[in-house]
């Protein structure tokens, strides 16, 4: 089950670099999916993001775990862009999720960032997704939220994504997200190792003449809290 995994909202230069920083999905993913993890299942996101053509990167490590109805996480973000120093970012995150029948799903996730350095507010996103379960295989998943940075106040942020699941280890996403103006999709894979593991690897670019694109690769292990 993906949960939501995200850092709202990093500065324009850093979005600039990477629109896929603000991340809303299980793993790197930019779309979000409305569901949780189970009662006392905890997650592990490890993942890192690298530009095509500079030295730019982002990589992130995000613990979370589901605490009564809500899912509960913190995210450690390191960004590097080309020729400037590096910067860190960290903030909270929770995420509800609820079934609405068998096939429809909606959710609301909140989260906040701040700059590692000097502990400065940089941001909050607030989002809402829904989840279609169109056959047993296939799903798909739309986003609807909104950014809140200082002195730039409200960004939108929308996403659409098709997740296709032909075999119980292989599964594969196209998205197509829109943030701060910007225009974007990603196509990736996911390999299930076994229950607890996974690991993902997707390419992702701006629409537009100047694409700018990026690589992925992330892992995803989850496990129970009262696992011995």
């Amino acid at each position: 089950m993906r949960s939501v995994s995200f850092a709202a909202s990093l500065p324009a230069l850093l979005a600039a670099l990477f629109a896929g920083s603000v991340h809303a999905a299980g793993g790197h993913h930019a779309v979000d999916d409305a569901a949780i993890m189970d009662p006392g299942q905890c997650q592990l996101e490890l993942w890192q993001e690298r530009s095509v053509h500079d030295s730019g990167t982002l990589t992130h490590v995000g613990p979370g775990c589901r605490l009564g109805a809500l899912e509960w996480g913190f995210n450690l973000d390191r960004v590097r862009p080309p020729g400037e120093a590096a910067l860190t970012l960290f903030g909270p995150q929770a995420k509800w999720a609820l079934p609405v029948n068998d096939q429809w799903s909606v959710g609301v996730s909140v989260g906040a960032t701040w700059t590692g350095r000097d502990a400065r507010y940089a941001g909050s996103t607030v989002l809402v997704p829904v989840t279609w379960q169109a056959t047993p295989a296939l799903a798909l998943h739309g986003n609807l939220g909104v950014d809140q940075q200082p002195g730039v106040g409200a960004l939108s942020r929308r996403g659409l994504a098709a997740e296709w699941t032909p075999t119980a280890h292989w599964s594969f996403i196209a998205e197509r997200f829109d943030d701060h103006g910007a225009r974007h999709w990603r196509g990736g894979v996911r390999y299930l190792v076994d229950e607890r593991l996974s690991v993902d690897l997707s390419r992702a670019a701006h629409l537009g003449p100047q694409t700018r694109p990026w690589w992925a690769f992330g892992v995803n292990w989850s496990f129970s809290r009262d696992a011995r």
